[in-house]
């Protein structure tokens, strides 16, 4: 157990799912002991007038970390766990913070001085970070989505029939939040055709926002990458990007959570079950597929 460590523990790991498939909430259950936003307050603290965090600042903070951490293990015969939760927001916003907690951790990783945690959703773990993820002791753990069975047995919990939770299922797959969601509109009386169609829009708007869609700057290029991913499922990251002129563009659409990163595998995937049953229901050549 990462939060609750003994003597052995590694030292780094990386922790990666999509949005909604329970990571916070996981660690929130597994932790026992208080948890502190380090980074929240931290950002509070250093800000300039800009709204600029001041990076030095932030280098001064980790070395106090450094201290508290030795201090900790000298009172408690145990190392501190610290959690960065959501590191996918400071890709864009604060990319130097960012490579200052990562090469922190990796020095840590050496002197064995506390846990480093990151948590991460599976599209925005950054490539050009691949050397700080290296120094993880163990392999990317991924917080999946619920397999058939459980996904099920949930929608059962929730008083659905056993048609009506199948057809559920099969739009939307484990992913719990979608579940949540659909299982609520469905108790709340909703057809399934409803629901259905208000899943479609929220992934057409998806694919409006990566310009997917027919007459936008990526339609062709993401019409090969969909009819592949439609044959194999998965598709290698180099294969993913050998489809893109340049490599930021393949980053961007791939932020756009149509298509989703494994870093454990190191392949592209859809990035849920409802992209999935977007493309296959409907010809992309369409347009707007909801028309």
């Amino acid at each position: 157990m990462i939060l609750q460590p003994h003597e052995d523990q590694p030292y780094y790991h990386l922790i990666s799912g999509e949005h909604g498939t329970g990571k916070t909430t996981l660690i929130k259950i597994a932790s026992k002991e208080k948890r502190i936003s380090f980074t929240g307050q931290l950002m509070q603290k250093f800000k300039t007038n800009d709204s600029e965090p001041k990076i030095s600042k932030w280098e001064i903070a980790m070395r106090v970390l450094n201290h508290a951490s030795t201090v900790y293990r000298e009172k408690h015969n145990k190392s501190m766990v610290i959690v960065y939760d959501n590191i996918d927001c400071l890709v864009h916003t604060n990319p130097k913070i960012l490579d200052i907690l990562q090469d922190d951790a990796k020095r840590n990783a050496d002197d064995r001085k506390y846990i480093a945690v990151f948590v991460s959703s599976e599209g925005s773990v950054p490539p050009k970070n691949a050397v700080a993820w290296s120094r993880a002791d163990t392999p990317v753990i991924e917080i999946g989505d619920l397999s058939e069975r459980e996904s099920m047995e949930y929608l059962n919990k929730c008083r659905i029939d056993e048609t009506e939770a199948k057809k559920l299922y099969e739009l939307v797959g484990g992913r719990i939040i979608d579940l949540v969601t659909v299982a609520n509109k469905s108790l709340k009386g909703k057809s399934f055709e409803d629901i259905k169609k208000n899943i479609l829009m929220k992934v057409e708007d998806k694919m409006s926002a990566a310009k997917l869609l027919k007459n936008y700057q990526h339609y062709e290029v993401g019409k090969i990458v969909i009819d592949a991913l439609l044959k194999s499922k998965e598709l290698r990251r180099t294969t993913y990007e050998e489809f893109f002129d340049k490599p930021e563009v393949a980053n961007e659409i791939l932020e756009a959570n149509v298509f989703s990163y494994h870093p454990e595998k190191n392949v592209v995937t859809f990035q849920s079950r409802a992209v999935e049953v977007y493309v296959q229901e409907y010809s992309i050549n369409e347009g707007s597929l909801l028309e």
